[in-house]
């Protein structure tokens, strides 16, 4: 397969001006006006202009590094490919990208740009034309089974860290399905061949859709790609500081209460939000809540220590108003 990052000599992690000043760099130096025609480097150039039109657009990069880190079906394209999900993210207004029932098709487009290069820089194998590419025209000359639609439930956990599941397909038999870290609900999965079976000789079976549903935690909230986390502490806590468990996606782990914390503080704790799809995994936020024991009025003790705090704490230090 084709790497895009590697057309360009960037790694999957550079920033936008990094990338820019590569494909600046190379895109110079490979013109066709400045090679006097050579076909080697003609080619180069084109390749170049490709990588640079998915890795300088944030939406088709995130896409892309998706797909290109996902596991490869027996068909030769990666799991969670869906071209309706291609067509919008890679074709959009300048074209070149049609999905149907039939298959995907492909055209000139993007300002000079060859789509069905794009795709098999994706999905091929080096040489132009891949298997993703061959599969998808193949569907297109032979009748297909019917596709069957289906839910799949995650944990919250799972989608934050990517998965892999075993689902029933529409022959009846199971086939393991790789869950994308990041997938959110209302995101689709489409396994090609296990739908219905090939209604004809020579024809191939429709493909399996799975409309993801991620079940909701007790605790955690996505927001992005961070998770947020609502820390109940009592007022001792507060005061002296402590050291909590907390839930992660991964487990619990100990945070630092620093003495003197306000409801509303907030601990982050790096690393340990959704991951994305790049690679990077956002942060989980922790966010203190002081709780106020109950029954304060009716205890004659708890109320007298109450009442001693309040005499060394003016209230008007407290507010802001």
């Amino acid at each position: 397969m084709k790497n895009l990052y590697t057309i360009l000599g960037v790694a999957e992690n550079a920033d936008q001006a990094t990338i820019k000043k590569a494909y600046r760099k190379l895109a110079k130096e490979n013109h066709p006006d400045a090679t006097g025609g050579d076909k080697k480097k003609t080619e180069r150039f084109k390749e170049i202009n490709e990588a640079y039109d998915v890795l300088s657009d944030k939406e088709k990069r995130a896409a892309y590094t998706r797909l290109k880190n996902a596991p490869v079906r027996s068909d030769g394209m990666p799991e969670g490919f869906d071209p309706e999900t291609f067509e919008r993210t890679f074709g959009g207004v300048r074209g070149g990208v049609r999905a149907g029932r039939g298959g995907v098709t492909f055209g000139e487009g993007m300002g000079g740009v060859d789509m069905g290069d794009i795709f098999s820089s994706l999905f091929g194998d080096g040489t132009g034309r891949g298997a993703g590419m061959d599969g998808a025209r193949t569907r297109e000359r032979h009748s297909r089974g019917n596709d069957i639609a289906g839910t799949l439930e995650v944990t919250f956990s799972e989608a934050a860290l990517g998965t892999r599941r075993k689902v029933q397909t529409g022959a009846g038999a199971s086939v393991e399905v790789s869950i994308p870290a990041g997938v959110e609900t209302g995101g689709r999965l489409r396994v090609g061949g296990q739908g219905g079976p090939a209604p004809a000789k020579g024809g191939v079976a429709g493909d399996l859709y799975l409309d993801i549903k991620v079940l909701p935690d007790r605790h955690l909230a996505r927001v992005g790609a961070d998770i947020e986390l609502g820390v109940p502490i009592s007022v001792a806590e507060a005061a002296l500081g402590a050291k909590v468990s907390v839930p992660t996606v991964e487990g619990a782990v100990t945070v630092t209460i620093p003495p003197g914390a306000s409801s509303g503080t907030k601990l982050r704790l790096r690393g340990r939000g959704i991951k994305r799809a790049e690679g990077a995994r956002g942060d989980q936020i922790c966010r203190v809540e002081i709780v106020v024991p109950k029954g304060v009025p009716d205890d004659a003790e708890l109320r007298k220590l109450f009442e001693e705090i309040g005499k060394r704490q003016d209230p008007k230090a407290v507010r802001e108003f």
